[in-house]
């Protein structure tokens, strides 16, 4: 399933219901969910970590489309853990937008953490 957001800056009322009208659009997307998914994930998989996956595709369109991914933490033997954050992929080029230092280290100290509660210390041999 492909969800579709049409993201439209909108001020909310101070008082009384918001009223949304959505006007029709078109748009070319020439880079398939499937195709984009695998960019990011071997994006992630170089530069960021083995255990993140590109998952959940969206097609958000707010000037340039773009793929939109939720990155999941999947462990071996425990499968999907959580969903750390997102990663865009350029839905005209297939270009993965890069993550900013910022960002990667933030996304690997989450998911240390929670691999860290997840699996079982080592006892020191001997």
């Amino acid at each position: 399933m492909v969800q579709i957001l049409h993201e439209q800056p909108i001020e909310w009322p101070v008082s009384g219901p918001l009223q949304i009208e959505a006007p029709a659009f078109a748009v070319e997307v020439a880079v398939s969910p499937d195709v984009a998914r695998r960019r990011a994930n071997g994006y992630l998989g170089s530069e960021v970590a083995m255990s993140m996956l590109a998952r959940n595709p969206r097609l958000v369109v707010d000037g340039q489309p773009l793929w939109r991914f939720d990155i999941d933490l999947c462990l071996p033997e425990l499968g999907y853990i959580a969903t750390l954050g997102y990663i865009d992929v350029d839905a005209l080029t297939g270009a993965v937008v890069p993550l900013n230092s910022n960002q990667m280290t933030s996304l690997q100290e989450r998911a240390d953490a929670m691999a860290a509660r997840l699996t079982p210390a080592t006892t020191p041999a001997g």
